[in-house]
């Protein structure tokens, strides 16, 4: 390395920088045309940054900054400008040359943008609880609704917040629940939020067919799938399901994908009937068969169909949410419009003082990761806004082998555009259902500390897992966070000293 090196990598470097300036501020003037609040501006303005500098490859200059001892603009996310402005700024000085009014981000400005993030997910989640940062969020089961031992007893093992999925039970039943929330919560001294969950336009299976008397579908098993509201079974067809959006039936072309229950059943379409759609199982999830089940989801990843993002029980739901929920989720956002619609919508129910209620949009589809840029500047740009990272769905609808892929780039963008992450789906499961974790569910936990909170789901045994969560995460966001390795005296390293003396 020598100073004609470092001459060549200081005007790349501010060639990248002056290219992400350039398309950066083009984008954010872009998103302003429709209002963005005054505190979030500079992080809209930081995300805009962030696409203009990552629609480039940056992996060779990354490799050529490395040798100086300078940053590789690999932890840029919260601060673009004022990393690169950093970067050029010492250059400057190894090269002796004129940066110009470029000057180093002060450390008051750094630490500003630092603490967006978390400033942004006390506004969603409350405080967070001594010796940890992560949140953590459970789904209420129904006895929640009358049994206040047990919302206590959640709430003294770490629950930071409350979700009342509004797909299940009815407003006498989320009403007890929110009553022993709030009770827990006054009792114990400890703060929990409660979230309610909008079900959204999810395409179920809502009534069954069948002339088995357990019924399963394997591989090769054909079934019929309706709009109809009675059904009656085809020849040699022994299950037959009709859905919660008949609609959609009559888009399904033949050879298309379906997958059911999460993807524990995936199948082809192989004939269209007067009734719908004769299915084929091409795979399923466990040998010998799936069991045929009611109010299980439907995919139909090769299907451009887009429902209204509300529905109509929703929107009595919204009714309900508006009066006694300290933030509000949404389901299959896929763009702005969906935003706008649900802005509407909560502009003509909430009461004067509640006008900030924070909202989560759950990114569960392609084109909700397409255009999710898009859909937090213009919610953010509204009102306090996390993302529910729904992998379930979204593993289903993209393919589980791009699930890692994607996730990664949701928890990236979210970061520079400082909008908290709740990791949703399957966390600990067998450990809140059965008692007992697996290796995988522990090492899901340590990956889910680099978001802002964790959701656990409902099961006999959730409040050994919200403890065995917090206990995860309070040990590990001791040498972790978010991408960066925190350097606490390793105990390895103390014992190897400590056997030499």
């Amino acid at each position: 390395m020598n100073r004609k090196d470092a001459q060549i990598l200081f005007r790349e470097v501010m060639d990248v920088r002056a290219s992400v300036r350039q398309e950066g501020d083009a984008l954010f003037s872009e998103w302003s045309r429709n209002g963005i609040r005054e505190v979030y501006r500079n992080s809209a303005r930081n995300l805009a940054y962030y696409m203009a500098f990552r629609s480039k490859d940056m992996r060779e200059l990354q490799e050529k900054l490395i040798p100086w001892g300078l940053s590789s603009l690999g932890r840029l996310e919260a601060d673009v400008m004022g990393t690169l402005n950093a970067v050029v700024c010492t250059l400057g000085h190894i090269t002796g040359e004129d940066v110009g009014d470029i000057d180093y981000r002060s450390s008051d400005s750094f630490l500003e943008r630092k603490q967006a993030l978390r400033k942004n997910s006390d506004e969603i989640f409350g405080p967070a609880h001594e010796g940890r940062d992560t949140r953590i969020l459970v789904t209420m089961p129904s006895e929640a609704g009358g049994d206040y031992n047990l919302v206590r007893q959640l709430v003294e093992s770490g629950m930071n917040m409350a979700r009342i999925n509004c797909a299940h039970d009815d407003a006498s039943v989320w009403s007890g629940m929110i009553e022993n929330i709030r009770k827990a919560a006054d009792e114990t001294g400890l703060s929990c939020r409660i979230l309610m969950d909008i079900s959204g336009p999810k395409i179920r299976t809502r009534h069954l067919l069948t002339s088995k008397r357990n019924p399963k579908l394997d591989v090769g098993e054909r079934f019929l799938l309706s709009g109809d509201e009675s059904m009656t079974l085809p020849q040699d067809i022994e299950v037959a399901l009709n859905t919660s959006v008949p609609e959609m039936i009559d888009r399904i072309a033949v050879g298309q994908n379906i997958k059911m229950d999460d993807g524990h059943i995936e199948a082809e379409a192989q004939e269209r009937v007067d009734q719908g759609v004769i299915c084929e199982v091409i795979r399923t999830v466990k040998v010998g068969g799936v069991k045929v089940k009611t109010e299980k989801g439907i995919n139909l990843p090769d299907l451009d169909f887009k429902l209204p993002v509300l529905t109509e029980k929703d929107y009595k739901d919204l009714d309900f949410a508006a009066q006694h929920a300290d933030a509000i989720a949404f389901s299959f956002i896929k763009d702005m419009e969906d935003i706008d619609l649900i802005e509407s919508a909560l502009c003509e129910r909430l009461a004067r003082g509640s006008e900030d209620l924070p909202i989560i949009a759950k990114i569960e589809t392609p084109e909700g990761i397409r255009n999710l840029p898009d859909i937090i500047q213009r919610a953010a740009g509204a009102r306090p806004f996390g993302v529910m990272l729904a992998r379930g769905d979204l593993a289903v609808e993209i393919g589980y082998e791009r699930l890692s892929e994607i996730q990664e780039e949701v928890l990236w963008i979210c970061e520079a555009a400082h909008v908290p992450v709740i990791w949703a789906t399957q966390v600990v499961e067998s450990l809140v259902k059965t008692g007992i974790p697996t290796r995988s569910e522990i090492s899901d936990v340590v990956a889910g500390s680099r978001t802002e909170c964790i959701m656990l789901n409902k099961g006999e045994y959730i409040a050994d897992g919200v403890q065995v969560v917090a206990d995860i995460l309070g040990k590990f966001e001791d040498h972790h966070y978010k991408k960066t390795a925190m350097l606490r005296s390793l105990s390895i390293a103390k014992n190897t000293f400590d056997r030499k003396q």
